[in-house]
């Protein structure tokens, strides 16, 4: 079962999950959020200290632009939980966009600063825990059942946008045919709006495409900083259909109840969360002001030097070794498997990845392919 639509799901023998992290730990949305903001800040402190990552660089600048989009997120999830209100929400979905930003813009920087890569993989494995555990999709695959007729109404609304999506990369991709970077980001959306408009009316399938439109949607955010003037127009398109998709999620998840309690309640995660180094409560609150303070916009002219320099990048076209990367995603892949699935408090202990390998740091980028 995909990763996407199993909350917790125990690794199968054999597995790189499996040998790397034998041991599993019993977290709490809490947690898991101050996990986060720890990654956040030890991730930001290292980038500061670096030269070759100066914000005030271009090239630097979209990867500072989608780690301030983090953090805000991030500040919004915590005042939603402390309130028990829809924010929470909102901000978890919208971090895990800019997060996804994020690894397509960091390849811009060209850096391969250890410990910025490392921290960045923890603050992500966090917001997916939180996404995937704590969420009102997960509390959907808890209740189980078959999709209501609202529910394949709006599924089916889902895959019509995904195919005027198909139909609009479609005229990009001959502009973007010289750009192996960006031509490679439009293949790996296409594919995923593909694998969309082929899902069945199931509920594993209706909940593992509303995790994959995070991704989709930071995936389209981080590429803009790649497209050349000519066309930037022409792809802002894409940029701009996304907040279309945004309106109706929230109004979805308004619709939808919340046990409060689940939040409470322990998971099973598996991937590792907890920062290796100490992160003092100051250290947080100094790199959370920083990162929220500053100004990384870009200026017309800096956005036409950045997409000039990746055109020529190589290493970017290939994502590099140092990629922010973790294991390939299986959002997506499998969709319609039959099982229930797992909510808060439930224990799974089946072999859903049987054969599954899990990838750890392979750096390459290409989920899926």
């Amino acid at each position: 079962m995909a990763r996407a639509t199993k909350p917790a799901h125990t690794p199968a023998s054999g597995t790189k999950t499996a040998q790397k992290k034998a041991t599993k730990e019993k977290t709490d949305a809490k947690t898991l959020l101050d996990d986060a903001n720890k990654a956040l800040a030890a991730m930001v402190k290292a980038a500061r200290a670096d030269k070759g990552l100066d914000p005030k660089t271009p090239k630097n600048k979209p990867f500072w632009k989608s780690t301030q989009l983090v953090a805000k997120n991030l500040k919004l999830a915590q005042t939603g939980l402390q309130a028990k209100s829809n924010d929470f929400f909102k901000g978890i979905a919208e971090a895990r966009q800019a997060d996804e930003q994020m690894k397509v813009d960091w390849q811009l920087t060209d850096s391969k600063n250890k410990k910025v890569i490392e921290n960045r993989k923890i603050l992500g494995n966090a917001i997916e825990s939180l996404r995937t555990n704590y969420s009102k999709e997960a509390a959907r695959k808890k209740q189980g059942g078959e999709l209501t007729a609202k529910e394949k109404a709006e599924f089916e609304k889902i895959k019509t946008q995904q195919k005027d999506l198909l139909a609009k990369i479609s005229k990009l991709e001959k502009s973007a045919q010289k750009d192996k970077a960006l031509a490679k980001g439009l293949r790996e959306i296409q594919k995923q709006a593909e694998r969309v408009t082929k899902q069945p009316d199931t509920l594993d399938a209706y909940i593992a495409t509303l995790y994959l439109l995070d991704r989709q949607a930071g995936l389209l955010r981080g590429y803009e900083y790649y497209v050349d003037k000519p066309w930037r127009a022409q792809y802002l398109g894409l940029v701009d259909w996304i907040t279309g998709y945004d309106t109706w999620y929230y109004t979805w998840y308004d619709s939808v109840s919340y046990d409060w309690a689940w939040v409470d309640t322990t998971v099973d995660v598996y991937e590792d969360v907890t920062v290796s180094e100490t992160v003092t409560e100051e250290e947080m609150s100094s790199e959370e002001s920083y990162v929220e303070s500053e100004s990384f916009d870009m200026s017309d002219a800096e956005e036409e030097e950045v997409a000039a320099e990746e055109d020529a990048d190589e290493e970017v076209a290939s994502d590099g070794d140092e990629s922010m990367e973790v294991a390939p995603s299986d959002e997506g892949e499998d969709m319609n498997d039959d099982d229930g699935g797992d909510a808060p408090g439930d224990e799974d202990t089946g072999d859903d990845d049987a054969g599954d390998d899990d990838g750890g740091d392979d750096g390459s980028g290409d989920e899926g392919e």
